[in-house]
């Protein structure tokens, strides 16, 4: 198959991250799902995760803290807005549910076979081009994606090999 890295582009709003995974769709959309994967792999390099509650269904919410490699704790929530099993979850990041939260954006993952592999890809919306310049600017976001994709490639590499 092709190179299996990051495509990551913009279009006014969105940003849309593609990748191809060697490991069967329902594989990755477990790790997409299941609490216990999503602590292995979620976020970008040098964050570790903890869950504080996770409803996975449409309408549940995920609270969970992002723990970075200086040590700060980040507060996230997620309201699903839609599962759709092995296909599509969307989803809209709440921040840490705090009035005072800056960023707030809507997320669709879709899931396709592709051969023996899955072709992921993830649309972030900000809302406006401007929100996506001043999160991207503040956060990192694009790169932040880009390597929350790639960790979840290291993480299905190691569940392949076990």
């Amino acid at each position: 198959m092709e190179s299996n890295s990051v495509k990551a582009s913009i279009q006014g709003s969105q940003v849309i991250y593609e990748r191809y995974f060697d490991a069967p769709v329902e594989l990755v959309f477990e790790a997409w799902s299941q609490e216990d994967q999503l602590s292995q792999w979620w976020g970008p390099d040098g964050f570790t995760l903890t869950t504080v509650s996770m409803d996975f269904q449409d309408g549940g919410l995920w609270d969970f803290i992002m723990h970075g490699p200086d040590g700060t704790n980040y507060k996230n929530k997620i309201k699903f807005l839609e599962i759709l099993n092995s296909k599509r979850i969307v989803y809209r990041h709440l921040g840490d549910g705090e009035e005072n939260e800056d960023v707030d954006f809507s997320t669709t993952v879709t899931f396709e076979s592709e051969g023996e592999g899955t072709r992921l890809k993830m649309y972030q919306d900000f809302g406006t081009e401007e929100e996506l310049r001043r999160v991207d600017e503040a956060h990192g976001a694009i790169e932040g994606g880009k390597q929350h994709i790639e960790n979840l490639q290291k993480y299905l590499n190691l569940k392949k090999s076990v």
